[in-house]
């Protein structure tokens, strides 16, 4: 068979037809407009090589509109540290009430002498109160005397059953138990379960140190030396010209309620050198501090050797002799949140989980947080919430969902809990772990937010009023930055000193996200 043939001019339509048409030609598009001044400046700071390789989640929107004003990454799911608090402190309010307080309550089995002796132990039940002391329970003791108790003759039983027996949170790291951040938690607290060790320079160089184990408080109430823990000193005195200031460190035995010191005292010292440490079982060191408070109080015990301090439940048929109350919940969220108290915020999200769930648990505590927010709309996804202090390094929460709840406090909670919780936040350049922050800044006074560290992890979420007076909710979350942990921290004081600046709403920019 012949190829076909074709005519020149068909061949040449046919290439005609497959040419690329040439594009109309299209008029220049107008340039991007300029950012914002102050959107550039975040960015910049965003864009910094410090967080090159680190997650980052920022979210800003307008109270007073709702609209987002900055965004970045706000769905990752990063670590909070103690940005964790302000889920806690939140549930809290809405779960337990701004009249909410704890009662501690002690009481007594037994029969009373007509000379005063109680034949019968004494109960100390708490609920938990983070805030609980040595002058609180000495209190409890003169209402003891007063009740015509003026010595026991059985033992002393600390009841803290209001809460499960674990006292330390999930994740948290074992090389910390010393140090009083990671105190433990119970449902009977005392001191906040830590104990002041005073350290002075023995009389000549190369003597060892004198320790006063409860310190000042001590002194103050009237007590001997706590016996509850046991210390060994190796902390020995040198020449001023050797030393120059003292360098002493401690270290809690795991487990138990031994401590050893290490280090130097400079020979001739004025101020002691103070050394605080945690105690293994806080309920069991609030019935120690008890008896030691009794004699104080006017009540005789037996010789430290017989007298008996245990834990256990307190009897329905104990007869209450007196109650000790806390601060009310707004005061307690300001102990809470100003200075982030870690030991607060697992005894409120375990007081949580006692009132709304019925168990005295984290995940009791969790389970209602999850319910508020579910019951707020604020969407969960990320979240994960192993304690009530953000101690842990399992906590995850993204940087929406901590605006979605600060716009939650602001707009549904009722006023006098909304400036309650408000109040409670550190304030920019005034007090709580904002003291020292963006002082002499447009943002001071202006700033009311929670921070958050641990290593690797920085942040910053609350509220701000610019310049203009735009009302803003913003959060800023770091984590695993390239950096010290203060220069994270002056990145966010940036981002919020520029946020100062943002202009009335209907001058604002979006930035990229309509939600």
């Amino acid at each position: 068979m012949k190829t076909p043939r074709f005519p020149l001019a068909v061949v040449t339509l046919l290439l005609a037809g497959l040419a690329t048409p040439t594009p109309p030609a299209f008029a220049r598009q107008a340039p991007a407009a300029p950012k914002p001044a102050w959107q550039a400046s975040v960015e910049k700071t965003l864009d910094a090589p410090l967080f090159q390789h680190a997650s980052v989640g920022v979210l800003v929107r307008s109270l007073d509109t709702g609209q987002v004003l900055y965004v970045r990454n706000p769905d990752l799911a990063l670590m909070p540290a103690s940005n964790q608090k302000i889920l806690t402190g939140a549930v809290a309010l809405a779960k337990l009430g701004a009249e909410f307080r704890y009662r501690t309550i002690l009481s007594h089995t037994g029969s009373v002498d007509r000379d005063g002796t109680l034949n019968g132990d004494l109960y100390l039940k708490g609920s938990g109160d983070p805030s609980l002391d040595s002058e609180r329970l000495l209190t409890m003791v003169r209402a003891l005397k007063g009740k015509g108790i003026r010595k026991l003759n059985g033992r002393i039983v600390a009841d803290a059953s209001a809460f499960d027996a674990r006292t330390l949170g999930s994740g948290w790291a074992w090389d910390n138990e010393t140090y009083y951040y990671s105190a433990q938690v119970a449902g009977l607290n005392c001191d906040e379960n830590v104990l002041l060790l005073e350290v002075r320079p023995g009389k000549n160089v190369g003597d060892r140190a004198t320790v006063v184990i409860g310190g000042p408080n001590a002194e103050k109430l009237g007590f001997a030396q706590s016996r509850y823990v046991a210390v060994t000193n190796e902390v020995k005195t040198v020449a001023a010209a050797e030393s120059g200031s003292a360098s002493v460190s401690a270290e809690r035995v795991r487990g138990r309620n031994e401590v050893r010191l290490s280090g130097t005292m400079p020979a001739g010292a004025a101020q002691p050198q103070n050394v605080v440490v945690t105690v293994e079982d806080p309920a069991l060191f609030a019935g120690t501090r008890l008896a030691e408070l009794l004699p104080v109080g006017g009540v005789a015990v037996p010789s430290p050797d017989l007298l008996r301090v245990e834990t256990g439940v307190t009897p329905a048929e104990a007869v209450e002799i007196a109650v000790d109350e806390s601060p009310a919940l707004p005061q307690l969220l300001k102990d809470f949140l100003k200075p982030s108290d870690n030991l607060y915020g697992e005894a409120l999200l375990k007081t949580v989980g006692l009132k709304a769930e019925g168990k005295g648990t984290i995940a009791a505590g969790a389970t209602a947080l999850r319910k508020l927010l579910t019951e707020a709309g604020i969407d969960t996804g990320g979240l994960s919430v192993a304690d009530g202090s953000g101690l842990s390094r399992m906590n995850t929460l993204t940087p929406r969902l901590v605006t979605d709840l600060l716009i939650h406090v602001w707009t549904k909670y009722p006023p006098a809990d909304r400036d309650a919780f408000v109040a409670a936040l550190p304030e920019a350049g005034v007090d709580g772990t904002l003291r020292s922050r963006m002082k002499q800044t447009a943002a001071a006074g202006k700033v009311y937010a929670k921070t958050g560290t641990l290593t690797r992890v920085s942040a910053l979420s609350g509220y701000l009023t610019a310049k203009s007076g735009e009302r803003m909710v913003f959060s800023i979350v770091m984590n695993h930055y390239g950096g010290s942990a203060s220069a994270a921290r002056g990145a966010q004081d940036a981002i919020v000193l520029a946020l100062t600046e943002v202009p009335g709403t209907n001058k604002v920019s979006r930035s990229g996200d309509s939600r």
